[in-house]
């Protein structure tokens, strides 16, 4: 079952999203969309989580698809946006956590999954959060409009996990950021998929069912393997 959803951030954003629940929720997963998609564009993998038994917030980042304005009223348009904007929309992602912890959510029972920009943004916030369990970053960059991750693989911890889906030939930027992403990773598990002329984020897994099951199976295994 999948409901819109308004939250605000720290510094008054209010933040549209489209929440999907399991049946049985083992866990919940925040969806950070890539530039310039929407919350829509993870509405097939909602429903694979959902059948695995997690729930998901697709959020809308400040100044994209329905979250354009501020609590006073300030509209927000991400094609005007600063790079310290852009590294602003990190508190979209921490007022996603507090909505979901506030669903009665334990902290280490969410995990964090973004595409292209949002890669970043999600492994950045994996960074800061050390009991976010575990990331999925499609199509991640070193630098994507400001939100830079040299340094910040320093803070992520060993108990969390990464996997990283990348498209050969027609991506390849990504394919050698992922390598060095994954160089300067210390953690005990992380993963790094391949794929061949696949597109850039959300793009890979359009269409492609199996793949989006072996992702929500990696996030599930990875929310249940918390003890």
């Amino acid at each position: 079952m999948s409901q819109k959803v308004t939250f605000n951030t720290s510094d008054h954003v209010s933040i549209v999203a489209n929440w999907t629940t399991a049946t049985t929720t083992l866990g919940a997963v925040i969806l950070v969309h890539m530039y310039p998609a929407t919350k829509e564009s993870w509405a097939l993998f909602q429903d694979v989580l959902a059948k695995r038994g997690l729930a998901s917030l697709a959020i809308d980042l400040r100044g994209h698809g329905e979250s354009i304005r501020t609590t006073t009223g300030q509209m927000l348009d991400y094609r005007k946006f600063t790079d310290a904007e852009n590294v602003s929309s990190m508190e979209d992602l921490r007022a996603a956590y507090a909505w979901i912890i506030a669903r009665g959510i334990e902290r280490d029972q969410i995990a964090v999954c973004g595409a292209s920009i949002g890669a970043n943004l999600a492994l950045r916030f994996l960074a800061e959060e050390p009991q976010v369990p575990a990331a999925l970053l499609l199509s991640p960059g070193l630098s994507y409009h400001g939100i830079d991750v040299e340094g910040i693989t320093e803070e992520v911890n060993p108990h969390q996990a990464v996997y990283q889906v990348v498209s050969r030939e027609d991506d390849d930027e990504s394919v050698h950021a992922a390598e060095q992403i994954s160089s300067w990773l210390a953690v005990d598990v992380k993963e790094t998929k391949r794929l061949k002329n696949a597109g850039h984020g959300t793009r890979m897994i359009e269409g492609d069912a199996a793949l989006m099951g072996d992702l929500a199976n990696w996030l599930r295994d990875r929310l249940q393997s918390v003890t």
